[in-house]
């Protein structure tokens, strides 16, 4: 039986790495790139953005595109050409990318990282992960893989059971140099409720994609209503789907408060300028113009009654982003943490020949009071630094701490007293 696991595992081994090694030949290159000039220049939307230009971003890169032997140097090219718009949202994906985001696992060392400045900045480290094992924290920046530059997230993706090389920066300026091996992870990571004193609890939410658990999610919040303070915790929250990040909100705002306005290409269609004709890019008179506007539903049993803080830092983003502006407009909840991401794009998948796909925006987007988050990171009303490995936890801290001096909700609207004990996630 042994033998037979064994065997299995390395064929499985090879068949992987067999995939990240198959060759792209230069006709497999132009179709998926005949693909992505399609999507770009048709579907993609950004007001302001003049999509049409992708032509002749990809030639400017089509250099060391061409010299792409394989899938990752290949996206890895393809996306330094996209970056050029500056906005969010848009870039190509590996087959194996695209599987690790249907099945909901990956093969990586197992961190959450950002392109910022001469490297990786790592903005979250997966538990039980060669990362954590190796000692990397929320904060390292990664400058080097296998000896060349960092600028993507695809730098660190590879067949499992394959090992890289890493230069480490860390917060503090140590440099390091590790060698980490791949390894098959998964993505989900259970919502979790804990309690910083008697009257306040703490929400963890890891993500608004396929992980998002709204089970979990109802019968924590069933808990929590018996606190009269809330900390949501949504630092290292990529973002994920509207319609979790919608039945988040319902139960944390009033029904049929509005949250904010997409903007996509039908709404500037319809509001044209005056003078020539061309599609609006005025934001603010295309979200008066929209027909749609999103908004809580009336739920089951009301809303969370007591104060409402919510922390993040710069791996918040997209639906988290937006989360915690909805918050912050309609019950002036306190942000704490560091700047988000600034990257509010609605976005969808497009599937490519060879197994590609493509990540590409259709919509921007304005919130209740008329504030955009692409390009705009939210700024926390205090600061606090993500929590390194056997740190207090500043954030929950300091959102206490406002929480506090906020004071309770009225009595009419005061909640029943709390558990007495940490609720885990799925219990």
């Amino acid at each position: 039986m042994r033998s037979s696991r064994l065997t299995a595992w390395i064929l499985t081994l090879l068949l992987t790495a067999a995939a990240w090694a198959q060759p792209l030949t230069p006709e497999q290159r132009d179709e998926v790139l005949a693909g992505v000039t399609r999507i770009v220049t048709e579907r993609a939307y950004v007001p302001g953005i003049d999509l049409s230009q992708w032509p002749e971003k990809l030639e400017a890169q089509r250099g060391e595109i061409d010299k792409a032997a394989d899938h990752a140097a290949f996206v890895r090219a393809t996306n330094r050409a996209l970056r050029q718009f500056g906005i969010s949202h848009i870039r190509l994906r590996t087959p194996q990318a695209r599987e690790a985001r249907v099945t909901n696992t990956t093969v990586g060392i197992g961190v959450q990282a950002r392109p910022e400045g001469d490297g990786l900045l790592l903005t979250d480290v997966v538990p039980e992960s060669p990362a954590e094992t190796a000692g990397l924290q929320a904060g390292d920046r990664i400058v080097q893989v296998d000896g060349q530059a960092a600028d993507g997230v695809t730098d660190l993706q590879g067949a499992e059971g394959s090992t890289l090389t890493i230069k480490v920066m860390s917060a503090t300026g140590e440099v390091r140099d590790l060698t980490l091996m791949r390894q098959r992870l998964s993505n989900r990571r259970p919502e979790t409720l804990t309690w910083a004193d008697d009257d306040t609890a703490v929400l963890k939410v890891w993500t608004f994609s396929t992980g998002y658990d709204r089970k979990n999610i109802e019968k924590l919040m069933e808990e929590a209503r018996k606190a009269n303070r809330l900390i949501l915790d949504l630092r290292s929250n990529g973002g994920g789907q509207l319609r979790n990040l919608m039945h988040l909100l319902g139960m944390l705002l009033p029904p049929e408060t509005v949250v904010g306005t997409p903007l996509s290409k039908v709404v500037a269609v319809k509001t044209r300028t005056d003078d020539d004709g061309k599609e609006s890019v005025d934001l603010e008179a295309m979200a008066e113009s929209a027909a749609r506007r999103m908004s809580t539903s009336a739920r089951d049993g009301k809303p969370f009654a007591g104060r409402i803080a919510v922390l993040v830092n710069r791996g918040s983003a997209s639906c988290s982003e937006i989360a915690a502006a909805a918050l912050k407009e309609s019950l002036d909840s306190p942000i704490v943490g560091s700047p988000t991401a600034g990257a509010v794009l609605f976005s969808s998948f497009a599937r490519l020949p060879h197994g590609f796909e493509i990540q590409y925006p259709g919509a921007d987007f304005l919130t209740a009071r008329g504030r955009r988050l692409e390009g705009n990171p939210l700024r926390p009303d205090a600061f606090a630094p993500t929590p390194r490995r056997g740190e207090q936890d500043q954030g929950i801290a300091k959102a206490l701490e406002l929480l506090r001096a906020a004071g309770l909700p009225a009595a009419e609207d005061a909640p029943a007293p709390p558990i007495e004990e940490p609720v885990p996630a799925g219990v």
